[in-house]
C-alpha cells in the first residue's frame, strides 16, 4: 500500500479543512452576492396508502434513520430515483 492518500481520505481532508475555515470564520463578514430571479416549486404531492411488509418497512425506517431523512421521504427519494433510471423507461 502506498502512502497516498485514497479519494475517500482526499475528501475527508478536504471537508475538515472547510469545516476548520468555517470554524474560525465568520460567514456574515465574507463576500456574498445576492440571490435574484430564483423561484423554488414543489410539486404538488397527493397522499396514498401502501401497504408493505413489516421487516420492510421496519428496514427503511431504519435506513432513513441513518440517512437523516423520515421514511416516508426515503421512500419518496427511492421512488424518483427508479422513475428516472433507463430501466424504469
Amino acid at each position: 500500500m502506498s502512502g497516498t492518500p485514497g479519494v475517500g481520505e482526499a475528501q475527508r481532508t478536504d471537508l475538515d479543512e472547510l469545516a476548520k475555515y468555517f470554524d474560525r470564520t465568520d460567514a456574515a463578514e465574507l463576500p456574498w452576492e445576492e440571490a435574484t430571479d430564483m423561484a423554488i416549486v414543489r410539486p404538488e404531492l397527493e397522499q396514498i396508502s401502501v401497504r408493505l411488509p413489516r421487516e420492510d418497512l421496519a428496514e427503511l425506517k431504519r435506513r432513513a434513520r441513518r440517512a437523516g431523512v423520515g421514511h416516508t421521504t426515503l421512500i419518496r427519494m427511492i421512488l424518483r430515483q427508479y422513475l428516472r433510471s433507463p430501466l424504469a423507461r
